[in-house]
Order: C-alpha cells, then sequence, then structure tokens
C-alpha cells in the first residue's frame, strides 16, 4: 500500500497507521512526501521499512531543514518528541512526471516546478484520475508562499487544470473539485495582480497592504500568512522587474 505524506510526528504517524489499517490489513509498503515541511513528513519514522520517495529537492531541503523543523513542531505542540525524527527519502522522483508502478497500481510522480515549496511532489492515479497533490492544493485555507513562487505556482494551477484528474486531494481542508481547482487559482492570480499594481504605483511595500482586496483570504482559515504572502509576491515581482 502507498501513502501520501506521514504527518508531523511519530505519534501523528501512528494515528496515521491505526487509521491505515482500519481500511485495509496491507501493509505501508511506500511512503510519498510531497514537500519538507514538517507537518507532511516527520511521521515516517512510524512506518520503518517503509519506501521512502520525494523529489530530489525535497530529499536535500529535509537534510538540510530536518532539525529546524522538529524544534518547531516541539514548541507548537508543547513538549518534546523523542521518537521523532527526521528521516528523508530514499528514493528520489526527476522534474516532471514520471509513471511507475506499485504492487501493479500505476502511479504518476509529478514534480512540477517548484510552487508551494522548491520541492513539489504530487501524485496522480491515472486509473481512478485521483491527483494527491500535497500543499499545492488546499482548500478553505490560506495558500503559504513563505517557501514558494507564485508565478511557478499560477502555472501549475493552470496544469492541473488541464490535466484529466477528477478529484483533488489538497493537503489542508477538504476534497475539491475541477471548479474548487480554478477557483484558488483566479484568488491567486488576483493576489497576484494586487500586489503588482501596488508595487507599479511606487508604493512600498509596508504601505501596500491597505490597499489590496484581500477578501478572498481574510475569511479562510491561516489568515495570519497573507503578511508572509505578501513580502514573498512582492520580492519576486520586484526581481522580474530587472528583466522587464
Amino acid at each position: 500500500m502507498i501513502l501520501v505524506d506521514s504527518g508531523g510526528s511519530a505519534e501523528v504517524g501512528r494515528h496515521i497507521a491505526s487509521a491505515v489499517r482500519r481500511i485495509s490489513a496491507k501493509p505501508v509498503t511506500h511512503i510519498v512526501n510531497t514537500h519538507h515541511h514538517g507537518d507532511h513528513y516527520l511521521g515516517n519514522v512510524a512506518f520503518p521499512g517503509a519506501v521512502l520517495i520525494s523529489s530530489e529537492e525535497c530529499r536535500k531541503l529535509v537534510l538540510e531543514t530536518g532539525a529546524d523543523w522538529l524544534r518547531l513542531m516541539e514548541h507548537d505542540v508543547g513538549h518534546p518528541l523523542p521518537d521523532t525524527k527526521p528521516l528523508p527519502a530514499e528514493v528520489t522522483s526527476p522534474p516532471g512526471r514520471t509513471e511507475v508502478r506499485v504492487q501493479g497500481v500505476r502511479v504518476v510522480l509529478w514534480v512540477p516546478a517548484g510552487s508551494h515549496t522548491a520541492g513539489d511532489l504530487m501524485v496522480y492515479l491515472p486509473d481512478d484520475r485521483v491527483l494527491i497533490a500535497g500543499d499545492v492544493l488546499v482548500n478553505g485555507v490560506v495558500p503559504t508562499l513563505q517557501d514558494g513562487s507564485l508565478k511557478n505556482w499560477l502555472r501549475t494551477l493552470s496544469e492541473i487544470e488541464a490535466a484529466d484528474a477528477v478529484h483533488f486531494v489538497p493537503g489542508h481542508g477538504d476534497l475539491m473539485k475541477r471548479e474548487d481547482v480554478a477557483a484558488m487559482r483566479s484568488a491567486m492570480a488576483r493576489f497576484q495582480a494586487e500586489v503588482k499594481r501596488a508595487f507599479k504605483s511606487g508604493q512600498r511595500e509596508y504601505e501596500a497592504r491597505p490597499s489590496l482586496d484581500l477578501s478572498a483570504w481574510e475569511k479562510l482559515e491561516r489568515p495570519y500568512v497573507i503578511g508572509r504572502n505578501i513580502n514573498r509576491a512582492w520580492l519576486e515581482i520586484e526581481a522580474d522587474s530587472f528583466d522587464e
């Protein structure tokens, strides 16, 4: 059985393993990590013997930042996590789409241009038309740009819309339909346009937020990331302006 993301600690990983056993007695043989944020892979340690898979860049980032993510997780839960340690993938998938078979099931490992993070990986099950997107897709939650690229993310969302998937599994929130993906892309495109308008008007970044239409995001969960999103988008638009 293949599992996409293993949770944010060994404890969470064990809860996930227990939930899997209620669905099937088959063992978890493969785990795909969608990116290097600790809430998605620190549970790897709870699945000894499973083959860990990620993008090449995700593996690199886990090795570089794993200790930081573990400290952050311990801070968030308020106690040490002695059974949890960062485990990077042993098997990596290159950029683009790579089809493999796991116990006879067709699985497409889709590594887009870095969107939510530099090391994103999505999993497509073509026979079921299901796309498991990690945090490239979120539902009811403000997308987080702190490690991402807005222009790449918008391109990836367009590619997802153009794919023949019917069911979309986000990294956070309820299952999504194609129209939900389109709505997410539209909201992010409006955000990009708003930040670009403020930048080109000559405003400074700290002056921009009151003039931005953030209504699509302010009513969602995790609105505290909006400030970081503005900063990340602003820096990207500023960098691109040097090439204009």
